[in-house]
């Protein structure tokens, strides 16, 4: 018995050990993809393997990004690394960025423009669109709106860069303020849609792209109404920021370019998103006299930002939550919790001898026993419940608007059907359960903790059991 004690106390101990991870780098956000980035180098995997495929998977989608994005020293002088797009957009090539070190100051136009960035990134933590104008390899000049966020490597600050090339859209914006003619020469060629709108709010040119964006033609976009333009949530957004540019030309000063992503109706019934900026046209004599925008499909970019995000936040192997969401979740219910004084209940589940399964069969096949057992959970919980894997064969599963009566239920349900599932190769599998419920003077940690404790003792008590805390 004390044996079996004792292998018991070092199983606990061993899995606590992995779930509580030693991961501590710490990086601030660049829109989505930073954002991702981060958390797949902070979240807290099973193994080091799948980190490492992570990983990987991060940097093949670093270095597919169409626009170029680069990292750099902290103070903005030296380059880290670079994607193909920075290759192709500024003419080096990676002998020569190996052979040597390039100083991004080499590539400003204009260093004071490049102080004021970096004092606003510094400051703010992150700069969304600024505008620089820069230099290529041949010292064509470039303009660029670049979206950054302050990373930390190894300890160690350094910048994360995203650089939109904006040249020949300002060249077009340029020119066809210059003329109409031209306007409507470069509009009607242009992929991008590009459109005018008078100071009532009324379309006075579509360039023919619209259809192959939207699927309606130019005349069927000129006579719908501004709802019908723009998804609900996205008509609001733009209006804000129309609003701000608007005042800005009563108050004598220029009209402030809106840049934003926008979510457009299809006439398929789908809905498409673009980036769009909008700036003011104004006559000779500097009078305003309405707006010009351009339009770009971004859904492939969207695609891949969502990608990254269900990535970030998705244990591989099991393709349940991972560790990182799951911390999360525990602390967006427990403030909800509190809030509004609504119950939860969580559950902390172990296979029993699981290494035995692993040790018998091979690991390929226990991980199938993981995979079929989150199948199992998923297919037995609520649709508001959350179902992840806390770390090796443990999983947590959160019970929102649930008390501890039945949550119980709820876990013996599972038990039960775990316990007379057939697994593949292995046969029957089974697991224990603790629980614990919220209340409001715990933290996440304290009712993660209690289950925990649950859980120990459903082991102790002979596994295949579920036990709750009790105060």
């Amino acid at each position: 018995m004390k044996n079996l004690q004792a292998s018991l106390r070092s199983l606990t101990w061993k899995t606590k050990a992995i779930a509580a991870g030693d991961f501590s780098q710490n990086i601030h956000y660049l829109g989505e993809f930073s954002e991702a980035f981060n958390n797949m180098t902070k979240k807290i995997e099973s193994s080091i393997l799948e980190i490492k495929e992570t990983q990987e998977h991060l940097e093949m989608i670093f270095n597919t990004i169409p626009d170029p994005t680069i990292i750099t020293s902290f103070n903005g002088e030296y380059l880290i690394a670079y994607n193909q797009a920075f290759l192709e957009d500024t003419k080096f090539t990676n002998e020569e960025l190996e052979g040597m070190s390039i100083k991004i100051t080499d590539l400003y136009v204009d260093l004071e423009e490049r102080k004021i960035f970096l004092d606003k990134l510094q400051k703010d933590g992150f700069v969304e669109n600024f505008e620089l104008h820069l230099y290529n390899k041949i010292r064509e000049k470039k303009i660029g709106l670049i979206s950054s966020r302050i990373l930390n490597i190894k300890g160690t600050p350094h910048i994360l860069s995203v650089i939109r090339d904006v040249t020949e859209k300002k060249i077009i914006e340029k020119k066809l303020l210059e003329s109409e003619e031209r306007h409507r020469l470069l509009a009607d060629n242009a992929e991008d849609v590009i459109w005018t709108m008078d100071l009532q709010g009324n379309f006075t040119y579509i360039s023919p792209s619209v259809q192959k964006l939207r699927g309606y033609t130019v005349e069927e976009v000129m006579a719908q109404s501004q709802e019908e333009v723009l998804c609900p949530g996205s008509l609001i957004y733009l209006h804000k920021g129309l609003e701000r540019a608007i005042q800005s030309v009563q108050a004598g000063l220029p009209f402030q370019v809106f840049r934003g992503e926008l979510e457009q109706p299809c006439k398929d019934g789908t809905t498409v998103w673009t980036e769009t900026t909008v700036s003011g046209i104004y006559k000779e004599d500097e009078r305003f006299i309405g707006m010009l925008g351009v339009t770009r499909d971004i859904s492939d970019r969207k695609v891949m930002e969502e990608e990254i995000l269900r990535l970030s936040i998705t244990d591989k192997l099991t393709q349940s939550y991972n560790r990182l969401k799951l911390d999360e979740t525990l602390e967006e219910q427990l403030d909800l919790s509190k809030q509004a004084s609504i119950p939860f209940t969580i559950l902390i589940l172990d296979i029993d001898h699981f290494k035995r399964v692993n040790d018998t069969y091979g690991h390929q096949v226990g991980d199938r026993v993981l995979v079929e057992l989150v199948s199992i959970f998923h297919k037995n919980v609520r649709a508001n419940d959350i179902v992840g894997r806390w770390g090796g064969e443990e999983f947590l599963i959160i019970f929102p608007q649930t008390t501890l009566d039945v949550g119980v239920d709820l876990a013996e349900k599972i038990r039960s059907l775990v316990e007379k599932n057939h697994f593949d190769s292995v046969g029957q599998v089974t697991i224990s359960i603790g629980v614990s419920t919220y209340r409001k003077d715990l933290s996440p940690d304290s009712i993660v903790s209690r289950a925990d404790t649950a859980l120990y003792k459903a082991k102790e008590s002979g596994r295949n059991r579920v036990e709750f805390y009790i105060d």
